[in-house]
């Protein structure tokens, strides 16, 4: 195993965002008169815009109330990265910092969009710190589809093969294992599946875990 690259998701993964969003988000829809379960949220984690009004129309039953209930949460969402109620994990810092000092290239592949990943950072007083960055709106098919990946791996120009992904979603684990990349899960909101294991999904608790696994696994 030789990594090159390491690509990270963003929500959950390197922004402690999951939990807050997850509240925020039954909060929103309960008061425009729509009450989802935690099961349900889980299927709009790690998606990007367009996927998530698809899956809400489920509830709904029309993609124009869908997008309104998924806008308010987005912009109730970024309202809590303004008052810097959205910090990173613990370990992110760290990580970054020692991919970057060694030029290991690293990407972000996020389902949010670009002015979100710049606040998501900047609240936390740092520039966006990935030499590349996929965002939602640069791709046509979301996670679980493995495009984002695929299109990152591209980007840094590294095969995919020599890729490590790092995610806390279901949908971004099976993206991850359908690109053929080595695939992390740091457990966030969700718990790991037995059958991502089973595909040889590797399980660390934090980040610090996983800047351990790349000291291991790559060319310094």
């Amino acid at each position: 195993m030789e990594i090159k690259g390491i690509i990270f998701d963003m929500d959950g993964t390197i922004t402690d965002s999951e939990a807050y969003a997850r509240g925020l988000a039954l909060s929103v829809f309960a008061e425009k008169g729509y009450t989802i379960n935690e099961q349900f949220y889980s299927k709009l984690i790690g998606i990007n815009r367009a996927s998530g009004i698809k899956i809400l129309s489920e509830k709904t039953k029309d993609d124009n109330i869908s997008a309104d209930l998924l806008d308010s949460f987005y912009a109730r969402m970024s309202e809590a990265y303004s008052n810097n109620k959205i910090s990173l994990k613990k370990g992110a810092v760290e990580i970054v910092e020692f991919l970057r000092f060694h030029n290991i290239p690293t990407a972000l592949a996020t389902s949010a969009d670009m002015a979100k990943v710049i606040k998501s950072f900047n609240s936390n007083n740092i520039e966006v710190p990935f030499n590349t960055v996929i965002t939602g709106d640069m791709i046509k098919k979301s996670k679980p589809n493995p495009e984002i990946f695929l299109k990152a791996a591209k980007m840094m120009k590294i095969d995919i093969k020599n890729c490590l992904i790092v995610e806390d979603s279901h949908n971004g684990i099976e993206a991850a294992l359908a690109s053929g990349a080595i695939t992390i899960m740091v457990p966030d909101i969700l718990e790991p599946l037995e059958k991502h294991i089973n595909q040889g999904v590797i399980i660390k608790k934090d980040l610090f875990e996983v800047l351990d696994f790349i000291k291991q696994h790559v060319n310094l």
